[in-house]
């Protein structure tokens, strides 16, 4: 089981605590026997779909009224990132978490939730989501009506959008020393015919699991769920399809007593369509083993 002391070592995203009162927005979600990790607590991928029923819920009624009038053109909501962080080790089957969503940032054609996750009025996870309107031939500014409905959920002390595009270097195969592969599955398939944002993010899990598992050998395996991330950003660049089989990259960035750093990539052959930058507990992997995919440059 991850300890709270493992994941406080390489410090939370927020620098000032959260509390409920900062949400415009809040809402109860329950906890679920599949959210549970093998370990019995909430799983950071779990997080990730409790964190998104809030949010897709989130009502705009402006930009809703236009969009039934048919005052907007077709559009798209493109998911292009998300970061989720579970900040402690949490998880009880049937009861509820509440969660507060607002808006962090808005932008031309963009805009960025900014979520919190409470128990007992404790924060124990935090979310951010990016989202991009998009036609046919690429990214379409916000309606007034949007822009309005956008800033009534604004969280105070946010400023514009920060870019969170990969580094080139990241897109490239060669610059992960280490690989496992993964296939898709028809439960990844969501209505919008791709593999969802969500099922994505399990596929991370399942590569850095293998990897400590190669690490570690065969006496570890039933030690893996103490090696699953406690905090994930993640940028969605292309679209993953079913039935297909795809390559992860992965690099170990650093690590100290407590924590190990990976960088990750989601690749279709010499395709890129996702990155992933993960922190999660060291265990018993040693600096030996983690020297086996680290970076050496």
């Amino acid at each position: 089981m991850t300890d709270h002391h493992e994941q406080v070592a390489d410090g939370p995203s927020h620098a000032a605590p959260l509390t409920e009162d900062t949400f415009p927005h809040h809402q109860q979600v329950v906890q679920r026997f599949g959210d549970l990790a093998p370990d019995g607590t909430i799983s950071t991928v779990a997080l990730s779909r409790l964190f998104e029923h809030p949010r897709v819920g989130l009502r705009l009624p402006r930009f809703g009224k236009l969009t039934a009038d048919g005052g907007f053109t077709p559009y798209q909501i493109l998911f292009v990132s998300q970061r989720v962080e579970r900040l402690t080790a949490f998880g009880r089957v049937g009861s509820t978490v509440r969660v507060g969503t607002g808006v962090r940032a808005i932008g031309r054609s963009s805009y960025t939730y900014g979520q919190g996750m409470f128990v007992d009025e404790r924060l124990v996870a935090t979310a951010e989501a990016t989202v991009v309107l998009a036609d046919g031939s690429g990214p379409i500014a916000l309606p007034d009506e949007l822009l309005a409905d956008l800033a009534e959920l604004r969280l105070p002390g946010t400023g514009a959008p920060a870019a969170s595009k990969p580094e080139p270097r990241r897109r490239e195969r060669q610059y992960y020393p280490a690989t496992a592969t993964v296939h898709s599955r028809v439960g990844d398939v969501d209505v919008n015919r791709h593999v969802n944002y969500i099922a994505q993010l399990g596929w991370y899990d399942e590569a850095i699991a293998s990897h400590a598992h190669r690490l570690l050998g065969d006496d570890a395996a039933r030690k893996l769920p103490r090696y699953l991330p406690w905090r994930y950003h993640v940028n969605y660049l292309g679209e993953v399809l079913h039935p297909r089989s795809y390559d992860i990259g992965i690099a170990v960035t650093g690590h100290d007593e407590h924590t190990v750093r990976y960088e990750l990539g989601l690749f279709d052959g010499g395709q890129c369509l996702g990155t992933a930058d993960a922190a999660a507990p060291r265990g018993g992997l040693s600096a030996a083993a983690l020297a086996d995919g680290r970076l050496t440059s």
